[in-house]
């Protein structure tokens, strides 16, 4: 159940923030970009814009000024009750707990997607992204895939739950 904050019109259609937590080549964006395609909301990809600004993945600095700039500009769309599909891999619980908590504030409901993918086939996937991938993918090594796998925290069943609805994605098929 969604809390409406004061100052917010009970009256106006509550906004969605759709969430993504799974790791490179998992399947986010292919999810995220369908769903907008279906009109479920605003795709905000961090990755899409710096490619689309001419700033190459290298520039780690540029990418995580520019997060940020992103996240407050899903959050003002949510305040005017346009659906937001924020298109970050959100490994840590920290990360989706501030999620929730700013899209609560805004008066939106979550929607959750987790990307439950093994390494293997995440690797093979990202091999292939690598070498003839879309404009805008990370490039990613083997070594930064693995560094990904260890600091990856999968949500808890308390996590799912304080959500408004969530999907699990295992091998990029909803279960």
């Amino acid at each position: 159940m969604v809390s409406i904050p004061p100052g917010v019109d009970a009256a106006a259609p509550v906004p969605t923030l759709t969430l993504f937590c799974g790791l490179p080549g998992a399947g986010k964006t292919t999810l995220a970009r369908r769903l907008e395609g279906d009109g479920r909301g605003v795709r905000l990809c961090t990755d899409d814009w710096q490619a689309e600004l001419g700033v190459p993945h290298t520039d780690t600095d540029f990418h995580e000024r520019l997060q940020p700039v992103l996240y407050r500009h899903a959050l003002d769309l949510l305040r005017h009750g346009t659906d937001v599909i924020l298109e970050d891999g959100l490994w840590q619980r920290v990360e989706r707990d501030e999620k929730l908590a700013d899209a609560r504030a805004c008066g939106a409901r979550v929607e959750l997607h987790v990307f439950d993918v093994s390494p293997a086939i995440l690797w093979t996937r990202l091999q292939s992204r690598n070498t003839g991938g879309p404009a805008g993918a990370y490039p990613m090594t083997r070594a930064e895939l693995d560094w990904a796998v260890s600091v990856f925290q999968p949500p808890t069943a308390a996590e799912l739950a304080s959500v408004d609805r969530y999907e699990i994605h295992a091998g990029g098929l909803a279960r």
